[in-house]
């Protein structure tokens, strides 16, 4: 056998069982910041899990603390394989669920991250510049298994497909891909653009870390669903910062937490109405119930804001901007909808009603709602200025609205400053838009 062959198999053998070795222990930096806490992890299908999480090099172990019982078994722990990744929508760490060491573990990594060492600086330094040349490496090793085949006519189409794997796993051990953008913003509280199903959403929060794979985000004030149910003519209910007292056909609702919810829906029965009404911090509202409906059960649906850590998958997150011009007030977002004819119906309904009574300021708010999702800002702002206007008639008196106008406002900025900042054509002349 020719000798320079056979030096360039024992290279490639050698680094083959090198990269095997780093890949066989290869864990995502952002999924394993994670790893020892309980975390809840959302897929893309809406599907809830939560546990302490283990990470492992071939996928996630969510250990529950307490037993689960199926149908047919008791269930201690939930596995997600490497190869299910993708289903990944989010992975959340609640930083009201993190005392005593992990808090404190959470703060340390949070300083070093923030306010790194000269070693910590390195680090980053001597990985971003490997991650920058792995491209090089691998091109040059291609380059090397090119010459492995052509030396000789016995090399199999099997033995091809070896090589080039060989070739991936030398440089796969390397890290994770470089982001000089990304880098750039380490430290910084950005907006994150995320898409759950037909809808984009907008959340403020600090950049921690990133990876070829997922962006890990850090105190996000991030609105999560609650629904408290009463079946009883006198029951009271408390839940995730909310209190429901019901007392016949009356219910007094109240914020007893320190961040806004959201009060989104009221149900009866098989009834529903929509109530869009922001409760601040001590806020209390008093709502009545329809004559004849006292007898049935009710529900709200309301989104209460948490504060959280976050592991977004890069497939359907991207960091959009700096959050320094963005109201810290505002986490309610109604989103962008993808499919945008799906509205309008509901949008013709909407004006037909405020044909009849231009005081509806409920019709007014939704019909500015249903214009946001579709990108309409300027015409949904129309609709939120004639809802705060009669405000009096809606349950949080404008509130929502208000919110839902200074957010309007703020994106009208930042779309201002990027048409100044675009060249225009020759010819081209800058039109003034108007309100719908």
């Amino acid at each position: 056998m020719d000798s320079t062959l056979l030096i360039t198999l024992i290279v490639l053998m050698a680094g083959a069982l090198l990269g095997g070795y780093f890949k066989g222990r290869e864990r995502d930096r952002v999924l394993k910041d994670f790893a020892g806490y309980h975390v809840t992890l959302e897929t893309v299908n809406g599907h809830l899990v939560w546990g302490n999480m283990l990470l492992h090099p071939t996928g996630i172990e969510l250990i529950y603390r307490s037993d689960v019982q199926d149908e047919y078994h008791i269930e201690t722990s939930y596995i997600l394989y490497k190869d299910e990744f993708p289903q990944i929508q989010a992975v959340y760490r609640y930083l009201d669920e993190i005392d005593g060491d992990q808090w404190e573990r959470r703060q340390r990594a949070w300083q070093k991250t923030f306010h790194p060492g000269f070693w910590r600086r390195l680090q980053r330094h001597s990985r971003n510049f490997l991650n920058t040349v792995s491209d090089s490496l691998s091109e040059s090793i291609g380059i090397l298994v090119g010459y492995a085949q052509t030396s000789t006519k016995r090399i199999s189409t099997g033995s091809d497909q070896y090589l080039s794997k060989v070739s991936q796993s030398i440089i796969g051990y390397v890290g994770t891909k470089y982001d000089p953008l990304l880098e750039h913003y380490v430290g910084t509280k950005v907006v994150v653009e995320v898409t759950e199903g037909e809808t984009v959403y907008e959340h403020i929060g600090i950049l921690k870390d990133y990876t070829a794979d997922y962006l890990e985000i850090l105190d996000v004030q991030y609105p999560r669903q609650a629904v408290l149910e009463m079946k009883q003519q006198e029951e009271c209910r408390e839940e995730q910062n909310i209190r429901v007292e019901r007392h016949g056909d009356r219910l007094h609702v109240a914020n007893i937490g320190e961040a806004s919810l959201l009060l989104e829906r009221l149900r009866i029965g098989d009834q529903v109405r929509p109530l869009n009404a922001v409760l601040d911090k001590d806020d209390e509202l008093d709502l009545h119930l329809p004559p004849g409906t006292n007898e049935s059960a009710v529900a709200i649906d309301a989104k209460v804001v948490r504060q959280l850590d976050w592991i977004l998958p890069r497939a359907h997150a991207l960091i959009r901007h700096k959050a320094e011009r963005y109201d810290p007030d505002y986490v309610f977002d109604i989103g962008l909808m993808l499919d945008h004819d799906r509205l309008t119906a509901d949008e013709e309904g909407y004006l037909e009603a405020l044909r009849d009574n231009p005081e509806d300021a409920e019709s007014a708010l939704q019909l500015g709602q249903l214009l946001f999702q579709r990108g309409r800002f300027e015409e949904s702002e129309r609709w939120f200025r004639q809802a705060v206007k009669y405000g009096q008639n809606l349950p949080d008196g404008g509130k929502l609205a208000a919110r839902q106008l200074r957010y309007i406002g703020m994106k009208g900025q930042d779309r201002h400053a990027r048409d100044k900042s675009s060249p225009q054509r020759p010819g081209s002349e800058s039109r003034p838009t108007s309100a719908g």
